[in-house]
């Protein structure tokens, strides 16, 4: 095939045998260019192709190179002559299984991935009885573990670089503790004679680095092509400047927009810096552009555009160009009410480009940031019979064949796993209903056991068609069990799938389903044959672990692109999956606030807050200088925005973003800045969005769903109730038992005649109740509010708290002429931060508040914020100045509070005031004051108009947000000197350190 190339890309493919860099933008045929570049040099700069190294990332890009190779030079091809082509830790490896002996390392070094890893690791964390870690949950602080080891290696560090750290705060000496475990999983490495893949570079550099060693591996080369330069890391650097600096003819190719591994080391100064690096007689290296697109329509590459001007300035293409045929393409956004209206939607379009376009099934993708998000447009899919290949590893766990498979394995690996057993009863093998179960679970209380062992004590009372199906599983689990000792994953799983005859299940369903049922079990059985254990038998624990690492949302990053069947099915995968891919049509669903691009949610890399950290003095690099928050989530947000320009740039001729308002029930949604920056496009078509949220869907679920299989009733049994709903004689004509149909007709009327003829509906509970104190706590340090109201640690006593108690009970005294009430959980009492001076009771009856009579004294309210969010409190007192005019008042017997979260206070009691049914007729104007009387009188008032209430709706719902979302990061700040858990927390200790430095304010 004869391919003409361009004047960008001649310029490239004749580049004389220097150092170069070529900033490849996204779809301009990087891959084609590089092969044609090596192949020009094979044929016309006299060099054999054996003298030629290309080195990319993945086994995947690794064959796409060779072929293209082999396109280019067929000759040699025929004579079975390559250009040597593997990946940046395959030429480690070959470094290490070639030379290892010279420093100690066995050629045959085995390399272990993340699952063994993580299961030495937590073999290595039990082994030791650390001070400062949590081991309450010892599979968070493995994979805080491997994250470490990870970031040692990616900058050619040990362990042993963190012992020798002098620690000055307790997040350093955390991660001393985190290094001696580190150490003791080096041990069982060499032990077991295994490597992970950050030793593999690290082996390798202390291989080259031997002058005579690195001399023989750069003399075998003539030229080197470098793929995917910006996702190295700086170990991978070291390794190749060893080899490959001082002039070689070095070509590194990459695009920094799509540098989006950065969360597994890869380093932005790699590619940045290379002109430096990679330089000759101190000249910095040329440095080359491909920035016409071959991929995409213009509108797309529009959309492209626009996302990478948010990126900033990233040493790569300044802007895509499209090819002079290209079409104008389509870009579509569409908004609506709750995320199955979306889901329903997208698979009607999806539907239609089929139908109307001719679109095959496999030319559309739908790209998700988060894998949460999967299941509900799998689910839309199926339901208009369209055929999925889930190729996002964590929404491959949610596909139904594959969840009744895992939980197999998982009752398997973990007996006690009470959710799985009740997968498998309730399932089409076994047929049985949740009041089959209750005598199981009952009996299993008895035993303080697990009501697996119920199952085998066969003891328990139960009908005898229940007893045969428990026999029939019980006699298959004992089987699976024993065989699992001896067979591989991936057998095991196939044992699992014969013995309950899922294939014939699969093969019955019809169309669409029957392929993608196929498809995502055949992934499975592909995602079990990796995890083929190095000896022994399989480690069953590790790759259950593994898997529920990949049900998390952090999973949804996975590594390397995904492999596709072929398959006529469209594609659901992670952005992070999709990169290298393309496709006809590209849906991008969920592009709302917090999701795409994602918030932090406390993930950021900071060595001051985060054991887990590398610290910046151990980097190789100087990408991680500025710790500061401001540049941490600056990075973090570049990042974001740099997965937001792979995924569109995905797409050749279709890009649709959609989102929803509701995604839970819990807290409204809105379009995000991507969903923002791509509507103010020219050209973009909007689909007439949902203006206004309404109310929250009582599901979200789709409408249409697919029949469960039933032995009774063909089309399922949700169409069979409706089809008794619509016609009571249809049940009695189905049935092959007249007599016995009605006796049970009759057993069920004797249970409906003692129903209450008027049942009491039962309102949703909120999802969160909270207070209004522990709500100010919470804007004044999540952290607080979470050893507070979430896991309560203990508090020191408070005389200040007690004051205020006797203080309020004393007002509130002097304004009803009663007996307060006792109970100190009815006052708001935010605790003060300023003890009086004087006595606050005086100074308040030296106040106009304590000659005038209050409208309403303590008064106790419940604020409905949302349909899942309440919020108690009680109003100290409330004077009304005219009808329809209040002015609510909140006594503070300290002095004026420097806490600027104390507002939050304020904002409630407004809100409560006009939608707490605190009167029959809410105020029109409010005005809310703290009155502080500890130093005299001081009244701070806030005067309410619609635009503060507007502000401070939001903000409560930002607060009460972050709360359901488990938002819960140290905020250090001057309150930390008055928090009861300052013993518990390195970050508010340090902070208030700095404060001692700078001599600010006293602790």
């Amino acid at each position: 095939m004869s391919i003409t190339p361009t004047t960008e890309q001649r310029r490239i493919i004749e580049y004389p045998l220097e150092p170069l860099r070529v900033a490849a933008g996204a779809g301009t045929g990087k891959t084609t260019t590089i092969a044609m570049r090596l192949a020009a040099l094979v044929r016309e700069a006299d060099i054999e192709p054996e003298a030629a190294l290309g080195i990319t990332f993945t086994n995947k890009a690794a064959e796409e190179l060779a072929d293209k190779l082999r396109l280019h030079l067929p000759d040699f091809a025929r004579e079975g002559r390559e250009v040597e082509v593997t990946t940046y830790h395959g030429f480690a490896h070959g470094i290490v299984g070639e030379f290892g002996p010279m420093v100690g390392i066995e050629r045959d070094i085995g390399v272990i991935g993340s699952g063994y890893q993580r299961e030495l690791l937590r073999e290595a964390l039990g082994a030791g009885s650390p001070e400062l870690l949590d081991l309450t949950s010892p599979a968070r602080r493995v994979d805080e573990l491997a994250v470490l080891g990870a970031r040692l290696g990616d900058h050619l560090r040990s362990p042993s670089d963190i012992l020798a750290l002098r620690p000055d705060d307790e997040v350093e000496a955390a991660r001393r503790e985190m290094a001696a475990v580190l150490e003791r999983y080096e041990t069982l490495k060499r032990r077991l004679g295994v490597a992970d893949y950050s030793d593999l570079i690290r082996y390798g550099y202390e291989i080259v680095s031997e002058p005579s060693v690195g001399r023989r591996i750069r003399d075998r080369y003539r030229v080197v092509l470098l793929d995917e330069y910006q996702d190295t890391n700086p170990a991978q650097r070291e390794l190749l400047l060893q080899l490959f600096g001082d002039g070689f003819p070095v070509t590194a190719v990459g695009d920094p927009d799509q540098t989006i591994y950065e969360w597994r080391g890869a380093s932005l100064e790699n590619f940045a810096a290379f002109p430096d690096h990679f330089s000759v007689a101190g000249k910095p290296a040329k440095t080359l552009a491909l920035g016409v697109n071959r991929r995409s329509d213009r509108r797309i590459i529009d959309a492209a555009n626009a996302i990478k001007k948010r990126i900033g300035d990233t040493q790569g293409v300044e802007r895509l160009v499209a090819r002079p045929d290209a079409e104008t393409g389509t870009v579509s956004l569409a908004w609506f009410h709750a995320a199955t209206d979306e889901a329903a939607w997208i698979a009607r379009e999806v539907r239609r480009l089929h139908d109307s376009q001719g679109l095959r099934w496999r030319d559309m993708a739908l790209l998700f940031r988060k894998n949460r998000t999967i299941p509900l447009l799998r689910e839309a899919l199926d339901a208009l019979d369209i055929p999925v290949e889930v190729a996002a590893l964590g929404g491959l766990l949610q596909v139904p064949e594959v969840a009744d498979l895992h939980a197999w394995m998982r009752l398997i690996g973990h007996p006690d796993d009470a959710p799985s057993l009740v997968r498998i009863l309730l399932g089409s093998c076994y047929r049985l209903g949740m009041g089959d179960l209750v005598p199981l679970a009952r009996r299993g209380r008895e035993l303080g056991a697990t009501m697996l062992v119920a199952i085998d004590e066969e003891k328990t009372e139960l009908p005898e068609t229940v007893r045969s199906r428990l026999t029939q599983f019980r006699e298959r689990y004992r089987t699976l069990v024993t065989l699992a000792q001896g067979v591989t994953l991936v057998d095991l799983a196939r044992h699992i799938l014969d013995a309950t005859g899922a294939w014939a299940e699969v093969e019955a369903l019809e169309g669409a389903r029957r392929l993608s049922a196929r498809l995502n079990l055949y992934r499975f059985l592909d995602l079990a044959e990796e995890w083929s254990p190095l000896e022994g038998r399989p480690s069953l624990d590790a790759f259950l672990d593994y898997l529920d690492l990949l049900r998390q949302d952090a999973a949804s990053e996975e590594l390397d692109t995904a492999t596709l069947s072929g398959e006529d099915a469209v594609s659901l995968l992670t952005v992070h999956r999709a990169k290298g891919l393309e496709w006809s049509a590209v849906f991008i669903p969920a592009v709302c606030s917090g999701t795409f691009p994602s918030s932090a949610h406390g993930g950021l890399d900071d060595p001051q807050r985060y054991p887990r950290s590398l610290p910046a003095s151990l980097r190789i690099d100087h990408v991680g200088d500025d710790t500061s928050e401001a540049a941490l989530r600056s990075r973090h947000d570049a990042q974001e925005w740099r997965a937001a320009y792979v995924a569109v740039t995905r797409a050749k001729h279709h890009l649709v973003l959609t989102g929803a308002y509701w995604y839970t029930t819990g807290r409204a949604k809105k379009p995000s800045a991507l969903f923002d920056a791509v509507a103010r496009l020219d050209g973009v078509t909007v689909e007439p969005p949902v203006g206004d949220p309404g109310e929250p869907p009582e599901a979200l679920r789709t409408g249409q769903r697919v029949p469960t299989p039933d032995p009774l009733f063909s089309e399922g049994w949700e169409a069979a109730f409706e089809n008794a709903a619509a016609d009571p004689g249809w049940l009695e004509r189905l049935s092959q038992d007249a007599e016995g149909f009605a006796v049970q007709q009759r057993r069920l009327r004797l249970v409906m005649d003692e129903l209450p003829k008027n049942p009491r509906l039962i309102p949703r509970q909120p999802k969160l109740k909270v207070s209004v104190t522990n709500l100010v706590t919470y804007a004044t340090c999540p952290k607080r509010y979470f050893w507070t109201a979430v896991d309560p640690l203990p508090r020191r006593p408070s005389h200040a708290a007690r004051r205020g108690i006797e203080i309020h009970r004393r007002i509130e005294l002097h304004n009803l002429g009663t007996v307060p009430l006792t109970d100190a959980e009815g006052y708001d009492l935010v605790t003060t931060d300023r003890p009086p001076r004087g006595d606050p009771f005086a100074a308040y009856l030296s106040s106009r508040f304590a000659a005038q009579r209050p409208q309403f004294v303590e008064v106790a309210f419940e604020l409905v914020l949302s349909p899942t969010v309440n919020v108690k409190g009680r109003i100290d007192a409330i004077y009304e100045r005219s009808p329809g005019s209040w002015e609510i008042v909140d006594f503070k017997t300290g002095r004026r509070s420097a806490n600027p979260a104390v507002t939050v206070q304020l904002e409630v009691y407004a809100i409560a005031a006009r939608e707490a049914n605190l009167a029959t007729d809410p105020p029109r104007t409010i005005e809310v004051a703290f009155v502080y009387l500890g130093d005299g009188l001081d009244v701070v008032t806030e005067r309410v108009d619609e635009t503060w209430l507007g502000e401070a709706h939001e903000h409560l719902e930002s607060l009460t947000g972050a709360i359901l979302e488990e938002e819960f990061v140290e905020t250090p700040s001057p309150q930390c000197q008055w928090c009861d858990f300052l013993a518990f927390c390195p970050p508010g200790r340090a902070f208030l350190r700095g404060l001692d430095t700078v001599g600010a304010g006293p602790r």
